[in-house]
């Protein structure tokens, strides 16, 4: 019995943890052509997306993993302090940060000095799309977001891609606190009355 007592108070505190979301606000659905090279052996081709930005509804932990390129410029993705994903990275290299609720501060950025921050208005010549989440061999990625960089030429996507992910620890309610107790003081009723 106390084990049985055990288990769903453990799993109530375990269960208790906010559902972590990333959002897109200000979307935008765009479609688009010429998304190809080295992501597409990965990602597989992709022809639309969202406009926006990342927002995270509580802190948690946010990773972004290196997932291809196809540009005639150099580019990397930056978030937080020091966080920066080359080109010259193996495919599947992750970075993490912890962040707090509200808009993911990243940015990419290309050879030519140009940058592109979440949170931005999107142009055709420079910035990113969302791109719907995927499992692939380098993890479970919320979304792939799909840099364009500041090269006039084409608009496909395909410059630089990460895969990104966000997580929240479980933290219990002020509920469940209440029933661990109750739970753990049934726990010491029945061990007093057996001996």
């Amino acid at each position: 019995m106390k084990r049985v007592i055990l288990g769903i108070l453990l799993s109530a505190v375990f269960g208790a943890a906010q559902a972590a979301v990333l959002e897109i606000q200000n979307s935008s659905a765009i479609s688009f052509s010429g998304y190809d090279g080295q992501p597409a052996t990965i990602t597989g081709a992709q022809s639309s997306g969202f406009w926006g930005s990342l927002f995270a509804n509580s802190a948690g932990t946010f990773s972004a993993t290196y997932l291809g390129n196809e540009s005639g410029y150099t580019n990397n993705y930056t978030f937080g302090v020091g966080n920066t994903l080359f080109e010259s990275n193996a495919l599947g290299a992750t970075i993490y940060e912890s962040v707090g609720p509200g808009t993911v501060k990243f940015s990419f950025r290309d050879s030519m000095g140009k940058t592109f921050s979440n949170g931005q208005s999107q142009t055709k010549t420079l910035g990113f799309t969302i791109l719907n989440g995927q499992t692939n061999k380098y993890g479970t990625f919320d979304y792939l977001l799909g840099f364009n960089d500041s090269y006039t030429g084409d608009a496909d996507y395909d410059d630089f891609v990460v895969g990104v992910k966000f997580v929240v620890a479980p933290v219990p309610e002020p509920e469940t606190y209440a029933m661990l107790l109750a739970g753990l003081g049934l726990i010491g009723f029945s061990a007093r009355r057996r001996a």
